[in-house]
């Protein structure tokens, strides 16, 4: 019987939870999406590599750098670290593959962002 009563007053209440992933859902401020690099500014430091924790950030040569976002736990170490400020989290968060190396962003994938 308690239960009855409490579907019946949850029938007229506004739901909890938003309707993702119809229309547009609410990110929180310092929301940390697909990472964006801008090559034109890199160093070459290899901060970013150094500093990883779990080696989603592989470097080729200066301004050639890979980022694996399969394995990315968006920590933030790469941006913090970096002299030059030339990473950047956007506010994109479906990165929904069934193809891991569609994950794999490198040099050519910039120009699209």
């Amino acid at each position: 019987m308690r239960n009855m009563i409490e579907a019946l007053k949850n029938l007229f209440r506004k739901p909890a939870t938003e309707p993702f992933p119809f229309g547009e859902h609410k990110r929180a401020e310092k929301f940390r999406g697909k990472i964006f690099y801008d090559a034109e500014k890199c160093i070459g430091c290899r901060l970013c590599e150094k500093n990883c924790p779990v080696d989603a950030i592989k470097f080729r040569k200066k301004g050639d750098i890979v980022f694996d976002m399969s394995s990315c736990i968006f920590c933030g170490m790469c941006r913090d670290v970096c002299p030059p400020k030339c990473i950047h989290y956007t506010k994109e968060d479906l990165m929904i593959e069934k193809d891991k190396k569609k994950l794999v962003s490198d040099k050519r994938d910039w120009r699209k962002q």
